[in-house]
């Protein structure tokens, strides 16, 4: 079996298996075929390899790291064209993940080893219309053709490893930074253990306000008690109304991202070092009435920090942003 270092895309569709709930088989076909017109001539004018199709995500592989991030960004340029003037449901809004480094090449040209993984860890965390890329693909790539930003370290499950984290700067032309323009994660860096997972993301986030946090967090609550009193109006015991505010906020989180009241304020809860599980959002729930008990001081630590976080933000290292 080969092996090779190559650089590795991975693509997939934001929100598929929901906006495709709807759709009939024609419709969610039409769709695939769409996003496989779009995308894969962009590919291959960069030089790409399909590697297999999973589903509606692709897996590309590329000899040159520049090629497949400039790729990526033609990818986002070409699709925001074509969702310009479609309604919501016609969208097609894409994640897209690079790493480096080197894998194994099955006889039947498939890849496999950590890089793949890594890869595939790193697109879950991926926002639509960007194009993240790890620290191997920064290295190795021509940083003067592709503007871009740290994100920070991010622990991925199965990695041993915290992984360093980029995307691209949408908001200056690629190809178009200037010479004497040094990228700031170029200059020599703090030691890694004096650098928190939140102190490295921070600077690309944009974090939320304490008034839109109050707001949100004041809707949340009105909606809870509605839907609570519906349904479990002859339950009174207070251990049962906390489990059931951590699964209403866990269901919301992980599924959106978001609480409705969190949705309608444009906000967004992130994790900060290990993406955003289903077990974390169940654990920030239930800190959060402990962040309440003792006169809301919890929630008022917010006040006193610079980015608005609360006890339970920082017990679980999440921050709730801007979007």
């Amino acid at each position: 079996m080969e092996t090779r270092n190559i650089a590795i895309m991975l693509t997939d569709i934001k929100g598929f298996t929901s906006k495709t709930a709807s759709f009939s088989r024609a419709e969610t076909q039409e769709l695939l075929s769409k996003h496989r017109e779009l995308v894969l001539p962009v590919t291959e004018k960069f030089h790409g390899r399909l590697v297999k199709t999973i589903g509606d995500a692709f897996l590309v592989a590329f000899n040159s790291p520049t090629d497949a991030v400039i790729c990526g960004v033609e990818i986002q340029d070409v699709l925001k064209n074509y969702n310009a003037d479609k309604v919501q449901s016609g969208k097609i809004e894409i994640r897209i993940a690079i790493n480096s480094g080197e894998v194994a090449i099955h006889d039947d040209g498939d890849i496999y080893g950590d890089a793949v993984n890594i890869t595939a860890r790193l697109e879950s965390i991926a926002e639509a219309g960007e194009v993240f890329f790890t620290e191997a693909v920064y290295l190795s790539m021509n940083k003067k053709e592709v503007p871009s930003s740290e994100i920070g370290y991010r622990q991925f499950k199965g990695i041993p490893d915290k992984i360093k984290v980029f995307r691209v700067l949408r908001e200056v032309p690629v190809g178009a930074q200037p010479p004497e323009q040094v990228h700031e994660a170029a200059q020599p860096a703090a030691p890694k253990e004096a650098q928190s997972s939140a102190a490295a993301l921070l600077p690309a986030l944009n974090p939320a306000g304490i008034c839109p946090r109050a707001v949100s967090l004041f809707i949340d609550v009105l909606l809870f008690a509605v839907i609570y009193h519906f349904l479990f109006k002859w339950a009174n015991s207070l251990l049962f109304l906390v489990l059931f505010w951590a699964v209403y906020q866990t269901m919301f989180h992980t599924r959106r991202g978001a609480t409705p009241g969190m949705l309608i304020m444009k906000l967004r809860l992130i994790d900060l070092s290990t993406g955003l599980p289903p077990k974390k959002t169940f654990w920030r729930a239930v800190l959060s009435v402990l962040s309440a008990l003792p006169a809301g001081l919890g929630y008022l630590w917010a006040l006193r920090e610079k980015d608005h976080r609360t006890w339970h933000d920082l017990l679980t290292d999440t921050q709730v942003v801007k979007v």
